[in-house]
């Protein structure tokens, strides 16, 4: 590729990166020309193509909506992306700093409006959050991310993603506990497909690789075996009445996990991730007997591998 053709490459990636699709596509069109077995030229091409019609229609939408729709449509994009038998970084790099420019714009214009309901203003700092962090804002996503907290606490998704932003951020230990944590509340809340983050994006694809879960059981397996490969292994100690929350809610589940017309696809890991929880708190407090011993037996009757693989 020639030296006036790499240029117009570099000024389409920079309209791609200001979420202008259409004018990227027309300079493109005048390289490919020129450059018509080049591979990146038509990976970008069809980049642009996907997202020309989709982001004329968001002018229909108010600017909620643009933001929501363009959150879900980058996650139907990546999909189609790991179907692609080759993809160019710095294209898919200059699509999403198009797209979640835009998201951020949209959801920013909303949050100049008076939102008076703490749901309403946590869910939109949630997605401030997502996306400068996709945008590399690290700092800034967490500074959204925790604000957002204050005002709806223990949100599994919103935790979740200050896990990631901890870890993007290079803090690991935060981000195991808060991982733990979120994971803990409410693991179908939790949208994996936005989690960038070494720590936890390794792990997803050994579960998936290994053992094929797909969402939603995917979520709840997570958990489990970030137990046994040691990636949950920052532990913080639970208070009396969360300890007694624990034991009536495994009560629940063992109950409900008992009742044929229920799936146990997602109820099994809850539960095993439920009994890893009071064990860690019977070894906090060294009542590391029958009550420890109770609950291994309790998986190992649940899962024998998963028991394996814990007291290894």
């Amino acid at each position: 590729m020639g030296i006036q053709s790499e240029d117009g490459l570099k000024q389409a990636y920079r309209m791609l990166s200001q979420g202008e699709p259409a004018g990227a596509k027309k300079i493109l069109a005048d390289i490919l020309e020129f450059n018509l077995d080049n591979k990146e030229i038509d990976f970008a091409v069809w980049c642009c193509s996907y997202w020309i019609d989709f982001i004329k229609k968001l002018e229909k939408l108010d600017f909620y909506e643009r933001g929501e729709s363009l959150l879900f449509q980058w996650k139907t994009f990546e999909e189609a992306l790991s179907r692609k038998k080759e993809i160019f970084s710095r294209t898919v790099f200059s699509v999403q700093t198009g797209i979640f420019t835009l998201a951020l714009n949209s959801f920013g214009s909303v949050l100049q409006d008076t939102v008076r309901l703490p749901a309403q203003k946590a869910d939109l700092l949630l997605k401030t959050g997502i996306c400068n962090k996709k945008l590399g804002k690290y700092d800034v996503a967490r500074t959204n991310l925790m604000e957002a907290n204050r005002f709806l606490p223990d949100s599994a998704e919103i935790i979740a993603e200050m896990a990631d932003c901890c870890a993007l951020c290079g803090l690991e230990n935060e981000a195991k506990v808060l991982f733990r944590e979120a994971f803990f509340i409410d693991a179908k809340k939790i949208d994996v497909n936005f989690l960038d983050s070494e720590l936890i994006c390794c792990l997803i694809q050994k579960i998936k690789s290994d053992f094929g879960y797909k969402s939603p059981e995917l979520q709840f397996w997570i958990p489990v075996y970030a137990v046994i490969y040691g990636v949950f292994n920052i532990k913080r100690e639970l208070r009396s009445v969360e300890v007694l929350k624990l034991k009536q809610d495994i009560y629940e589940i063992e109950n409900e996990i008992k009742n044929p017309a229920n799936s146990a696809s997602q109820l099994k890991p809850k539960l095993i991730y439920m009994y890893f929880w009071l064990i860690d708190h019977y070894v906090q407090k060294n009542q590391t007997g029958s009550e420890v011993s109770d609950l291994l037996l309790k998986i190992k009757i649940l899962d024998r591998d998963i028991y394996d693989l814990y007291i290894k």
